[in-house]
């Protein structure tokens, strides 16, 4: 990430007093203290770019070791933190990724506390550029080796869910409901999985698998790394690409009441008050591909995090399937959708602020979260083969809820998109009382390719393929059953 060196005292001192920080004891000491502090705050490195002796490393050993030490009562005990995701994580809904930055946040002071390091910054994996789990998460006797991992030292993440074109391409989503996950009423309304979250993030959990495929996967150290690089994409896409988070209060004006701090006393944070994190707290070395982008002036730069924008999703025309089908491994199963093709020119317009969005929604996940689904639009034959620099590909989604070990054991309140039905649960599948899923897929990019190929007609075609999560690795929930799929075009 590029160096913010060029934040002077003054916008620090409108960004603190913005967010109450002067009330807030993240540091001790006097303004010229504090602002030694930001200008000198670690950086969170890459894990695999760390030789094995890095004091980064061995310092994450040791607070995962002096962790597991604790009582069972200290707040900071590692499988307490764990049960702190059991029981109140965020996911699928537009908290997700302040949530987390709170949840790393805290996680990291606490890090400092036991080690006495407080220059440690968590590190990132990058499974983008590193698609193996890194060597120091692998060894006898070492604190960050988790025996529960599927995934072992030779498996290779697919680049289509975290390579570099697909990730590109999430970065260059504008709207932050499709980018972060869609707008809730309660911190654990699971509402519809945008992008970054269904993508990427979903199937790392997947793709590593034991405890990381349920909501106790914070037991696996991989876990906080792997967020952590959430985290940074969360950065880049503010930053580095120019894009502002939502500026809806209710949104920034969630308190998170579920975390200790280093010293293991309850730590409540306001969103707003994650806003300047990466400004004030931490900074990264760079995560995303290509190069980074102008940041904006120094003037404007913190007001931009601080401030946001307007982003809604305002539904115009919906075309609705409310067909349910099953899909899987050895058939893929399409369905067709009318539309009409007047509705969908102001889409087609490069310049414009229409979307085509597709939602797939009542999807009952599985139980093993060992597969993914690519979405093809008027491509009826796909196959886990057909390539996703095909044009009629539209784009992918992984899960993240279901493993058996977590059985969303903690999560009864999580409210699902959809009322679970009353029908038999097919083989495989996750228990009715587990909440259906939604997904939300910009198709806008790939309805414009297939119009300018001349293959968008009035009825369309969608396809979802079952994928394995890693290519030779066995898949026992081969089937997927979706109960409606949507098609709108969105005004944001």
């Amino acid at each position: 990430m590029k160096d913010l060196s060029f934040f002077t005292r003054r916008d620090f001192m409108k960004g603190a007093g913005a967010l109450g920080i002067t009330g807030v004891a993240l540091w001790s000491g006097g303004c010229e203290s504090w602002w030694k502090k930001i200008k000198d705050r670690p950086t969170r490195r890459n894990i695999a770019n760390l030789a094995a002796n890095d004091p980064i490393i061995q310092t994450y050993k040791d607070a995962v070791a002096a962790m597991k030490a604790l009582p069972a009562g200290d707040g900071r005990n590692w499988t307490k933190q764990a049960q702190i995701h059991n029981d109140k994580c965020v996911h699928g809904n537009w908290w997700f990724l302040p949530w987390h930055r709170a949840y790393l946040f805290n996680f990291e002071a606490i890090c400092r506390k036991l080690t006495g390091n407080n220059d440690f910054a968590l590190p990132y994996w990058n499974w983008t550029t590193s698609p193996s789990i890194p060597a120091p998460f692998w060894g006898a006797g070492n604190p960050l080796l988790n025996s529960t991992r599927v995934a072992t030292q030779a498996s290779v993440a697919s680049s289509s869910m975290v390579g570099s074109t697909t990730i590109t391409n999430i970065l260059n989503q504008t709207n932050f409901i499709l980018f972060a996950s869609d707008q809730a009423a309660t911190q654990q309304q699971n509402l519809g999985y945008g992008v970054l979250e269904g993508t990427p993030h979903n199937y790392i959990h997947g793709f590593v698998d034991g405890d990381m495929g349920g909501y106790m996967s914070p037991l696996d150290p991989i876990f906080w790394c792997h967020h952590n690089m959430i985290e940074c994409l969360w950065v880049d896409w503010n930053i580095n690409k120019g894009n502002a988070n939502t500026n809806d209060p209710a949104w920034s004006g969630m308190t998170f009441n579920d975390f200790v701090d280093g010293d293991g006393n309850p730590a409540p944070i306001q969103v707003a008050t994650t806003l300047l994190f990466p400004l004030l707290s931490y900074q990264f070395e760079p995560c995303a591909p290509g190069t980074v982008g102008p940041l904006k002036d120094k003037a404007t730069l913190e007001r931009f995090l601080r401030e946001g924008a307007p982003h809604k999703l305002e539904y115009i025309k919906r075309y609705e399937l409310r067909q349910p089908f099953t899909t899987n491994l050895q058939q893929a199963a399409p369905s067709r959708i009318k539309i009409e093709a007047e509705a969908f020119r102001s889409v087609l317009d490069t310049a414009g602020r229409e979307k085509a969005v597709l939602t797939i929604d009542e999807v009952q996940p599985p139980v093993k979260q060992d597969s993914f689904v690519r979405v093809y639009v008027n491509k009826p034959d796909a196959s886990a083969a057909t390539p996703i620099d095909d044009p009629h590909y539209a784009g992918s989604f992984a899960f993240f809820c279901c493993a058996e070990d977590s059985a969303m054991k903690g999560h009864e309140g999580m409210t699902p998109a959809s009322s679970p039905s009353a029908s038999p649960v097919p083989a495989g599948a996750a228990p009715s009382t587990m909440p259906k899923l939604r997904y939300l897929v910009d198709v806008t990019p790939t309805v414009r390719k297939l119009s300018q190929a001349g293959s968008l007609s009035s009825d369309l075609d969608v396809t979802l393929v079952t994928v394995p999560v890693e290519e030779k690795r066995p898949v026992e929930t081969p089937r997927l059953n979706v109960g409606r799929i949507e098609l709108a075009v969105a005004r944001f």
